[in-house]
């Protein structure tokens, strides 16, 4: 039902009561606790329009699309036992890998993402988002300080960065306490590996995030298949007006995918694939 049928809440033909609240919605009724203006520069056009106004959004075009983010997306509080969110060790001595995808370069460019993720154990076994982080701003140190903070609660064992723009002087602060951190510099094709590592993961039913994370669906969902400037070429981005939208996400789960081989092998076994990291 539309907007206009459900702006006052109605029960539906099935008995369920709905209500469909927009961020004008809350603005008329006397919310002055955000600055639409600035979220409109913040968010792309599906993005505001789908986060903010209640809307779907067309992801016919995206490498993601949403039929397949929400697969992944569950209850993390009822089916996850080994997680305690608020623990000291929230994952105790049990590995997990990062992914960090830094800020873009310019005035109102996107902010950097960073993800703590389980790993799977075998092939038939999912990774897990257990942690996700969008920092704002363009201190590589704090941003590189932020990281250590988070390692600090978890057994780390693997690092991914993109050291495109500032994420290469974030890779050099965290190289200082974790020197085995993985160095990504992004090239069409090497985007395009870790764009189908991360789809057939996903189409695989082998990658969970708690259902409440809706910004991890829109990080992947905002992702499409587009050609390089040059024309010549593929590539994978996230277009807002130029810039990278909120896809941080999506590309630091990627990061941190990418330390799985490519032929994980039986049960309890990593094969000896090596996909190659331009760095």
């Amino acid at each position: 039902m539309s907007h206009a049928a459900l702006a006052s809440g109605a029960r539906c033909a099935d008995g369920q009561w709905r209500q469909i609240v927009t961020i004008q919605d809350a603005i008329a009724g006397g919310c002055d606790l955000f600055d639409i203006d600035q979220l409109r520069l913040e968010y792309s056009d599906d993005e505001f329009a789908n986060l903010l106004m209640c809307e779907f959004v067309d992801d016919s075009q995206s490498a993601f699309p949403m039929m397949s983010i929400q697969r992944c997306m569950v209850d993390s509080w009822d089916i996850w036992r080994d997680w305690k969110p608020f623990a000291q060790r929230p994952f105790g001595d049990q590995p997990v890998w990062l992914g960090y995808d830094p800020a873009g370069e310019g005035e109102g460019s996107d902010g950097a993402g960073l993800i703590v993720l389980a790993p799977a154990k075998n092939r038939n076994d999912r990774h897990r988002i257990l942690e996700q982080h969008r920092l704002k701003g363009h201190d590589y140190e704090a941003q590189a300080e932020y990281i250590r903070e988070v390692s600090r609660r978890y057994n780390v064992q693997y690092i991914g960065i993109d050291i495109n723009g500032m994420g290469d002087a974030v890779a050099q602060l965290v190289a200082k306490w974790f020197p085995r951190v993985t160095r990504h510099r992004y090239t069409p094709d090497s985007k395009s590996a870790l764009v189908r590592q991360a789809q057939h993961i996903i189409d695989r039913g082998r990658l969970e995030f708690d259902a409440r994370d809706t910004i991890i669906a829109q990080s992947f969902t905002s992702i499409r298949r587009e050609l390089t400037a040059s024309g010549r070429q593929f590539t994978y981005a996230a277009g807002r007006n130029g810039q990278t939208g909120h896809a941080d996400l999506a590309w630091a789960t990627m990061h941190a995918l990418s330390n799985e081989p490519i032929d994980v092998l039986a049960e309890g076994e990593r094969g000896g694939s090596i996909m190659e990291i331009y760095g």
